[in-house]
């Protein structure tokens, strides 16, 4: 599996979009291809096994992710539908990273059939990370946003 084809790939990715698959892991003992997707636009990692070195490196990043993320607190979608993080294309952003934001506050729309739904914010802090795209497709329960907590 070195060397992948990309007519494999876009076979694995017409795969998994013909059978509304959301992941396809191949693993040949030597490489790991993952193929994951998003609902919309899949995306492909290729990886190898980590050596020794490498996997205290990995374990090290990974406790340090959970350290940062232990401070963060996610705000996720409670529907599906596209992301605005504006309420009109002329007009600025709900918040941007680093705003510091209210219980309460609208922080984006999601527009779903036609209907335009704001988002407000359930706690106060300030804005860490907007992890959807303007427009996106955004998914039940994916992450919109990272507050750190005041």
């Amino acid at each position: 599996m070195k060397n992948i084809e990309p007519e494999y790939i876009k076979k694995l990715i017409e795969i998994m979009q013909n059978n509304e698959l959301t992941e396809i892991d191949l693993d040949d003992g030597e490489v790991v291809l993952v193929v994951k997707s998003n609902g919309y636009k899949p995306v492909i990692k290729e990886k190898t096994e980590p050596d020794e070195n490498q996997t205290e490196e990995i374990a090290a990043e990974e406790e340090q992710k959970i350290e940062d993320t232990k401070k963060l607190t996610p705000i996720v979608s409670n529907m599906i539908g596209l992301y605005f993080s504006k309420p009109s294309p002329n007009e600025a952003p709900f918040v941007k990273v680093g705003d510091t934001i209210k219980e309460g506050q609208t922080i984006c729309i999601i527009e779903t059939i036609k209907l335009m739904n704001k988002i407000t914010s359930d706690i106060s802090g300030k804005v860490a990370e907007i992890c959807i795209e303007d427009g996106k497709p955004v998914e039940y329960g994916q992450v919109i946003m990272y507050i750190e907590e005041e």
